[in-house]
């Protein structure tokens, strides 16, 4: 279990590749259930009890079905459990860091210093997912990291209007 967290950390540093990950159903549905547990999380500490089944299962069809629709027009298909895995669990990685931002949300109200270290690890965490979501995209495709990361700010973008649609009240 170790190796494969560290796997999921290179990637996330990119010093690897999400085609280093095993081509696994099993291993799909293991970082899913992870980072749905953690997605979860960071929707309950946002906005509470309140959609938090629907926001997470929308979470999750968010970036399978794009990935998957991504993957198809482009004809590699045969590369989808491997970004998938890739995504799922560099997001996980990731999930950690934002948890504790979130964490200190309440506190910072009160200390304008804790305000910016927050806003200004909040920026550092969005960018550097839009990096790492380039980085798989761009290795699973192909392409280059200029397409890759304009492809992934373009996901960011689009789950967060079709999740603001969804559940108006909290997104």
């Amino acid at each position: 279990m170790h190796a494969l967290v560290k796997l999921f950390w290179d990637i996330a540093l990119w010093r690897r590749s999400p085609g280093d990950l095993p081509d696994s159903a099993s291993l799909v549905v293991l970082t899913a259930l992870v980072y749905a547990t953690l997605s979860a999380t960071q929707s309950w500490m946002l906005y509470g009890a309140a959609s938090l089944a629907g926001r997470t299962l929308a979470d999750l069809a968010l970036l399978a079905g794009p990935l998957w629709l991504l993957l198809a027009v482009a004809r590699r298909t045969t590369r989808y459990r491997q970004a998938l895995t890739a995504l799922f669990g560099t997001g996980a990685i990731l999930s950690p860091f934002v948890i504790l931002l979130l964490a200190f949300k309440g506190p910072a109200e009160s200390s304008h210093p804790l305000a910016l270290l927050v806003w200004a690890g909040s920026v550092a965490v969005i960018v550097w997912y839009l990096f790492v979501v380039g980085f798989i995209l761009r290795a699973a495709l192909d392409t280059g990291m200029f397409m890759g990361v304009a492809m992934a700010l373009a996901y960011v973008v689009a789950s967060a209007a079709v999740l603001s649609a969804l559940f108006p009240g909290n997104a």
